[in-house]
């Protein structure tokens, strides 16, 4: 299957929060062809830094989640490709570009956006899901 991924999914991947962990496991095993705005290498790095700072995931394990993230086989897509459009979504729906841009590539890419985020879900029904939603049983 093809989707692009939203940040918080790998994160509760990683992290294995519950009750999204197994969710996001599966969800990222079904994936044939994930994708994302690039910036959500950077935004899965501060994900892990804030979890060692908060004491939920030992500071040695940071780098090796990393590499696991990077091993989820994400195409990184440039940013800069999905401003014009993430902007104007922006605005006319109230929620951050850096939530925007995601959508954007799923509607580019006409695959639908996973994400536990609920102001996305809300304001991008047809296009964004819960990662269950996505995965057939």
């Amino acid at each position: 299957m093809k989707a692009v991924v939203d940040t918080n999914v790998v994160a509760y991947f990683l992290l294995g929060t519950e009750p999204f962990a197994a969710d996001a496991k599966r969800f990222l095993a079904s994936l044939s062809n994930p994708m994302a705005p690039a910036v959500w290498e950077a935004e899965i790095a501060n994900v892990l830094w804030m979890a060692i700072r908060a004491g939920v995931l030992p500071a040695v394990e940071g780098p090796s989640r990393l590499k696991l993230a990077a091993r989820l086989g994400i195409e990184s897509v440039p940013t800069r490709t999905l401003l014009q459009g993430s902007l104007l979504r922006s605005v006319t729906s109230g929620i951050a570009v850096y939530d925007t841009l995601f959508v954007e590539l799923a509607r580019r890419e006409a695959c639908p956006l996973a994400t536990f985020d609920r102001a996305l879900l809300k304001a991008f029904p047809d296009i964004a899901a819960r990662p269950s939603a996505l995965v057939s049983d």
